[in-house]
């Protein structure tokens, strides 16, 4: 089956990053003078506001916006058509519920050049809804991944692999944040061509969904942390496979990265840090004494896992 080009419209929206960078924009016309002739401000005041038990409810739908799309992406993959359907139909109603409580924004913006005023207003939504599915996790993040894979491997881009293509633990730790425009818009589409008969069309909506309508966000205060929690898994293959003296110089490693995150997280947080430390240090002190029975080593497997899941419950 061939794949017809289709016309991809997003409809213009005030995003919630362009809105934080219009503060206040001053425009001076020459350096010569002090006083500017023209002024812009913009203010922007939160028209409704969401509770956590609300914004946690919008962060699931939005992860099962995407389960709902791999769903019918395998379903169209063997020309289930009723099935795919109905997964969109389900995706839809998703897209509805979060644009009805999604936050809306007052945007005022004053514009004076002497003695002449411009002022408008707008009510605009927020666009990015932050995805949360503690139970799907694995299941919502992977089919987004291996579709961004898939298209960077078409464009020829071998060697250019952003940190979520890498590794799991690295996908499950960043912020991942549905684009509600593209999402509506992408399942709109692929619903019509669907209906159409027209699979393979269908299939290339649902796959932009996947890789235009998601972005992935990387704190640069967790990247030590990061670092860390990989440092973990692999001391755990190596521990598994009897590589003591590797696992030992990567449990120094994920010590190191633990006391760089351990300075800049705060005070709460470096006191768990740093217990963890100590557990990982006694740890590594005890595959020196060279117990490595098989019983032993999987005995220290199971502390690192446990390690593991203590750095990656830090991820905000």
């Amino acid at each position: 089956m061939s794949i017809t080009v289709i016309p991809f419209k997003i409809k213009p929206l005030c995003s919630s990053a362009v809105l934080a960078a219009a503060l206040f924009v001053s425009l001076p016309v020459s350096a010569e003078t002090d006083k500017a002739r023209i002024i812009a401000e913009t203010d922007i005041q939160p028209v409704a506001t969401l509770s956590a038990q609300e914004s946690q409810a919008m962060s699931l739908a939005a992860g099962r916006v995407l389960l709902h799309t791999d769903d019918a992406r395998i379903a169209i993959a063997v020309e289930d058509k009723e099935t795919a359907l109905n997964e969109i139909e389900q995706g839809l109603t998703l897209i509805k519920l979060i644009k009805n409580t999604i936050p809306k924004y007052k945007v005022t913006t004053t514009i004076n050049a002497g003695d002449v005023t411009y002022s408008d207003e707008d009510e605009v939504n927020k666009r990015f809804v932050q995805i949360f599915n503690e139970q799907y996790i694995e299941d919502v993040i992977a089919p987004v991944v291996q579709a961004r894979t898939k298209k960077l491997k078409h464009h020829g881009h071998r060697g250019d692999r952003s940190p979520a293509m890498v590794d799991y633990s690295i996908w499950s730790q960043s912020i991942m944040k549905l684009d509600v425009v593209v999402a509506g818009d992408a399942l709109s589409l692929a619903k019509e061509e669907l209906k159409k008969g027209l699979f393979d069309n269908a299939d290339a909506a649902l796959a932009l969904l996947q890789t235009e309508g998601v972005v992935f966000e990387y704190s640069a205060v967790e990247l030590p942390l990061t670092e860390a929690a990989d440092d973990l898994k692999l001391a755990q293959l190596e521990i598994s496979e009897g590589k003591t003296d590797q696992a030992q110089a990567t449990l120094k490693r994920a010590s190191d990265n633990l006391k760089k995150y351990e300075s800049i997280s705060g005070e709460s947080r470096a006191k768990e840090v740093r217990e963890l430390n100590k557990k990982i240090d006694k740890l590594s002190q005890s595959l020196t004494k060279g117990d490595h029975s098989e019983s032993t080593l999987k005995k220290a497997g199971k502390e690192i896992a446990s390690y593991w899941d203590s750095v990656v419950n830090w991820f905000k």
